[in-house]
């Protein structure tokens, strides 16, 4: 048997008089302060005289409605008049949120504020970057920062910010987007069906979202990592007003130049910088106006001083933008948005006396409206676009040797771009629904413009446009169809069609995605593209969703793809013709995504893998054989996990695998006297190494509350240390033993930028 001692109280007493001291404590802010001390001896004498501890519960309670009702009573008595101060309580909880949502039928909705629970690269989280981690946006392994979805050019994808695009939202290599995570609210992929309001690009839509929430005090977040720093402060401006500020600025150049000064002869410095702001404005509960900036720079300057050369490279993007949103009621919302976004860059290259440069731009002037109405299974919406290009595709400047200055507005298009758009959606029942859009859309060259005509790289004739004169239209229909089917509550099948038109494309002049990429509009020599999409899929989730699993296959047939002709040093040169340089043919991507997903449980995390085909087919190109395209992957992999030790400590880590893209390799090699001739084989015929690599992370959480946060994070990029090549050479050398003498070896040498990166940084929000 076991005896208790009665000075003593078991732990259900202990628990049952704390709950009591708490409650008595609360009520005694307005009552007689004796409450607290004579529930306290009332509980202890119940417990000497050994009542049950079920009948000290009843007249605990009893006691406690007759005291909360006098209490009522005097606070209703007493609060005419008088003003009463309560004291503010927090309650928090810790669970693990979704990082993903929305995982059915091709559309991925990334929650930002979970991205600190992936593993960083130099401090840093970046939605874009966790993006390539999903199935069907290809791993390009490094000094790529292109976006490739499906197997398609990154031009093929839209990024919009607020409603806004943006033509280059990566910095130099790829390391960060140009987005300050903590300004950004929800990022949404769209990969597979498109709905009408959707349009000018043939792959995909990237669509990001600021903050846009009113406050009600500061609030300041910020990230301190070894090569930057970002800041963003929330403000409250009144009661219908709040602005958002942030800012991000690399110190990279203060410790990359020195080193580069005093290990080699080639001194480099970088620099990137970020800015965003966001006025939220509210008027009426219907109504809500936003202004948003950002403005984003880089610059790269290299020096070789053995060849006396100095190249540099600098490119930026602004937009701007003022938004209005009103809802009628709950079934009738419009949006109004009106824009200006704008990207440009500049190659320069300086050796002697000789200066070349390469400046191009697009600028951007842009209005949509969007009307939306939901009438019972019934949701539609309508509206219509306009664009006004300004494009300046890169030609060449020079001076000394030969001069080569050519006048602003000769090679400025001007392209007027639009669109009218239907779309509506009709639950039959909770299992069947469809959608069915109607976009129609068309861009106009208009003058002044200087139409030359070449022959052998001459000119032999122009003719001249006058100011607003219709020198060339393009315009057609854009059906969009999907269908989706709910077998049961969590299953999901999907079937869509697309038929998508772009109206600008992008000109590649390296194979690594370089900024000097540059843009060029449908105009009188150059079609549109146009692209025919085709994709089905099956989602589920299972055991009370902690589970999903997705499977989609994807055909899509393009025409009219731009093929650049030349590469950069071709540009140097007088007779350079932008026209006479782009090839035009078709193309083929197909393919299988599948992902499996754990949401809950301290273990969470993904695994994506995606098999895929990219074929182009062009008449000046490989003798006009199909041959795959640069950004062919057969195989992509993606590994992501999660694991929560507590409150404090969590770690990730992520594994990539994917097939090294196409390039073009030489076939033989021949020695004529001391030169070296190669004979290539099939364009892109040959293949990189395969690229993969593993990032590790942990994070230490110092504060984890709704307004309070504080993190240190340690991190490794490339944690086993994966040289992966950036580009190959292939070289001859002389066979080292001396039995062999005469013979040559032919070697095939990769070369990478850096292996194992570690980083660490401290986060927090206050």
């Amino acid at each position: 048997m076991t005896s208790h001692n009665n000075n003593k109280l078991p732990p259900a007493d202990l628990y049952f008089l704390y709950s009591c001291i708490i409650f008595t404590e609360n009520l005694r802010n307005k009552g007689d302060p004796g409450d607290f001390r004579r529930s306290c001896i009332w509980f202890i004498f119940l417990k000497i005289i050994k009542v049950p501890l079920q009948i000290r519960i009843f007249l605990i309670l009893l006691g406690f409605s007759f005291l909360a009702f006098s209490q009522s009573n005097t606070l209703e008595r007493d609060s005419i008049g008088t003003t009463h101060h309560l004291h503010e309580i927090e309650i928090t909880a810790w669970y693990p949120q979704k990082l993903l949502s929305e995982l059915s039928a091709g559309k991925i909705e990334l929650n930002v504020s979970e991205l600190n629970s992936l593993p960083r690269f130099l401090g840093e989280t970046d939605a874009l970057r966790t993006l390539k981690l999903l199935p069907g946006v290809l791993t390009t392994g490094e000094l790529n920062s292109g976006l490739y979805i499906r197997g398609s050019e990154p031009s093929h994808s839209q990024i919009l910010l607020n409603g806004v695009p943006l033509y280059n939202a990566m910095h130099l290599l790829g390391f960060f987007s140009v987005f300050n995570s903590n300004h950004m609210n929800t990022f949404t992929l769209y990969k597979s069906h498109l709905d009408a309001s959707k349009g000018g690009r043939l792959s995909a839509s990237v669509e990001m979202e600021t903050r846009n929430e009113l406050v009600s005090k500061p609030t300041i977040s910020g990230n301190v990592g070894i090569i930057s720093a970002q800041l963003t402060a929330a403000l409250p401006l009144g009661k219908k007003a709040s602005i958002y500020l942030s800012g991000r600025k690399t110190y990279l150049g203060l410790i990359v130049k020195p080193i580069t000064t005093k290990t080699s002869d080639t001194p480099a410095d970088y620099d990137f910088e970020d800015y965003n702001s966001t006025l939220v404005f509210k008027p009426s509960h219907r109504d809500r106006l936003m202004a948003n900036f950002y403005y984003g720079r880089d610059y790269f300057d290299i020096e070789a001083d053995g060849y006396l050369l100095n190249g540099m490279i600098k490119w930026n993007n602004l937009a701007a933008s003022i938004q209005w949103d009103r809802h009628f009621d709950k079934t009738k919302t419009m949006r109004h948005i009106i824009y200006l976004a704008q990207y440009k860059n500049k190659l320069s290259v300086l050796q002697n006396q000789i200066t070349a440069r390469l400046p191009s731009s697009i600028t951007d002037y842009g209005y949509k409206s969007l009307f939306s109405v939901q009438a019972g299974r019934f949701t539609g919406k309508c509206g219509l676009e306009y664009i006004y290009h300004h494009m300046y595709p890169q030609n060449i400047e020079s001076q000394g040797a030969y001069l080569i200055q050519p006048s602003p507005g000769s090679r400025l298009y001007r392209i007027h771009e639009g669109a009218l758009f239907l779309n509506g959606e009709y639950k039959f029942s909770t299992r069947l629904s469809a959608e069915i859009g109607l976009r129609y859309s068309g861009a106009a060259q208009l003058g002044p413009f200087d139409h030359h005509t070449y022959r052998l790289g001459e000119i032999v004739a122009t003719r001249h446009f006058k100011k607003g004169e219709l020198m060339k239209f393009y315009g057609g229909i854009e059906p969009r169809v999907a269908i989706y089917l709910h077998p049961t509550p969590s299953q999901q099948l999907s079937l869509s069609y697309n038929l998508t038109r772009q109206y600008i494309g992008q000109v590649s002049s390296s194979s690594i995605g370089f900024p000097t990429d540059f843009w060029m509009p449908a105009s009188l020599n150059i079609p549109p593209q146009h692209a025919h999409s085709l994709a089905a899929g099956y989602a589920m989730e299972f055991n009370a969703r902690e589970y999903e699993a997705s499977a989609e296959l994807y055909y899509k047939r393009l025409y009219n793809q731009m093929e650049s002709a030349g590469a950069l040093i071709d540009m140097i040169s007088q007779q350079y013709i932008i026209e006479d340089k782009i090839y035009f043919g078709r193309g083929n991507n197909y393919g299988m995504e599948l992902m499996f997903r754990k949401n809950k449980g301290r273990l969470t995390g993904w695994i994506s893998y995606a098999l895929g085909w990219a074929y182009r087919q062009t008449p000046q190109i490989n003798q006009g054989r199909a041959y795959p395209a640069k950004q062919d992957r057969r195989h992509d992999l993606s590994i992501t996990a999660r694991y929560q030790i507590n409150r404090h400590w969590d770690c990730a880590a992520t594994f990539v695998y994917a097939t090294g893209n196409a390039l073009t390799m030489p076939e033989s090699l021949y020695i004529v006297g001391e030169n070296v001739l190669c004979e290539y084989g099939p364009y892109n015929g040959g293949r990189m190494p395969a690229y993969h690599r593993t990032d590790l992370s942990v994070n230490y959480w110092i504060t984890r509350k709704s307004k309070t946060e504080q993190v240190i994070n340690f991190s490794l990029y490339n944690a086993y240390n994966r040289k992966n090549p950036v580009y190959l050479n292939v070289g001859i050398l002389p066979a080292k033993e001396a039995s062999k003498q005469n013979t040559y070896v032919i070697r095939k040498r990769g070369k990478s930028l850096y292996g194992i990166i570690p980083s660490i940084s401290y986060s927090f929000k206050f």
